[in-house]
């Protein structure tokens, strides 16, 4: 699928930093998606005066509207006319839009439409898309996350989301569904979501935390200190107690007050990875297992080579210490293969080139009479062969 830079390098007059800045944006939004419960799309304005669809992304919270992917895609109709009507008035606008339901039928959605701004200038149209679904009042989860969504909207709005510097990668961060907790500016918890909730209780707070501090629930607040304090997105993982690890990345509210950016909020969202890090240190233990057995293996193959060896120098047969050296020099070969093993940063696979090259030398050593006067030339492909495979090539000849 064509990329977002690309897209718009092609179609649009928007410059480098306009990209980067569109580039941050949908590197960070799929948090926003399931806040709002709602498919988000970015229109970018071509060259030709036409909106041109550059990303989109799903909600994890609810159920899509777009089984397709419409990147790359043109504008046309309702949708069209909203985006047009952001763009001309710098305001926000919604509306109803039509939507492909599915063979001839055609479905009505709602569409909210924000301006993008950097630098007080629209670059692009964000959109929100949803279907109404009529009968059920919004619980409070719902209405605590469209509170949220609406603080980043009037960021985005503003030019403060996303926020400057380097594109951080969230694709291994919490999302929206792992747990929510909302603070204030002074880093007062004003929500907590029913599986942040959940996480508290597995280390050992039971108290409420609305209207009371992290630090004071004797939870770690270093994540929001720091988000706080750089007024960029954190994300951190730490031990609370003794047997809980929990990924955290808070995220802060920036407003612009009188004397400029200032801190309104922040979003803290929280993970419970403690049984993927279980599953990570039992690896890591078996990964240092197999690693000791290869050595292991290729120490006591190694001392079967050196015995041979010493058999070989008192034998006056000269066939049997052939025999003996060429045992020796097989038995060297399975020692090497396993040295490669446990070195190397795959316990299954070995670089062939590599392996070829420093068993050839060896040989080389061990059976040429004359080793000045004998070149030896090697062409091999750079390719990694599983052990199966590894150890019948390496016993050929």
């Amino acid at each position: 699928m064509t990329s977002l830079a690309e897209l718009a390098r092609e179609h649009t007059t928007l410059d480098r930093d306009d990209i980067d800045h569109l580039h941050r944006l949908t590197a960070e939004w799929a948090f926003l998606a399931d806040l709002c419960f709602a498919d988000l799309l970015l229109y970018v304005r071509s060259s030709g005066g036409k909106w041109l669809i550059v990303d989109q992304v799903r909600p994890a919270t609810n159920q899509t509207m777009y089984a397709t992917d419409y990147v790359g895609s043109w504008a046309d109709g309702d949708e069209a006319e909203l985006i047009e009507r952001t763009a001309d008035t710098g305001q926000r606008v919604e509306g109803s839009i039509e939507i492909d339901g599915g063979g001839d039928e055609i479905n009505h959605a709602r569409m909210l439409a924000l301006p993008v701004r950097r630098d007080g200038e629209i670059i692009a149209v964000l959109s929100k898309e949803w279907k109404v679904r009529a009968g059920r009042p919004l619980g409070e989860l719902e209405r605590n996350y469209s509170f949220i969504f609406e603080e980043f909207a009037q960021m985005i709005e503003i030019g403060t989301f996303p926020f400057a510097g380097r594109v951080a990668d969230s694709s291994a961060a919490p999302r929206v569904g792992d747990g929510v907790l909302t603070l204030d500016a002074s880093g007062t918890v004003t929500y907590v979501s029913p599986n942040a909730n959940s996480a508290l209780h597995r280390v050992g707070i039971q108290a409420n935390p609305v209207g009371m501090r992290l630090a004071e629930l004797g939870f770690h607040d270093g994540t929001v200190r720091q988000a706080f304090e750089r007024r960029e997105p954190i994300v951190e993982e730490f031990e609370q107690g003794a047997d809980v690890t929990l990924l955290c990345r808070c995220v802060p509210l920036v407003t612009r007050g009188e004397t400029g950016l200032e801190i309104a909020g922040g979003l803290l969202l929280v993970r419970d990875v403690t049984e993927l890090r279980k599953r990570d240190r039992l690896l890591l233990s078996k990964d240092a297992t197999i690693r000791e057995i290869h050595h292991r293996v290729k120490n006591n193959l190694q001392v079967i080579a050196s015995m041979l060896n010493l058999q070989a120098g008192t034998e006056t047969d000269d066939h049997c210490r052939v025999a003996l050296r060429d045992s020796q020099n097989r038995i060297r070969t399975l020692a090497l293969i396993h040295e490669k093993l446990y070195s190397s940063g795959d316990l299954a696979e070995i670089p062939i080139k590599d392996y070829i090259e420093d068993l050839t030398s060896s040989l080389f050593r061990s059976l040429a009479s004359d080793a000045d006067s004998v070149s030896l030339q090697l062409d091999i492909a750079d390719v990694l062969l599983d052990i199966n495979a590894a150890i019948p090539v390496a016993l050929i000849g």
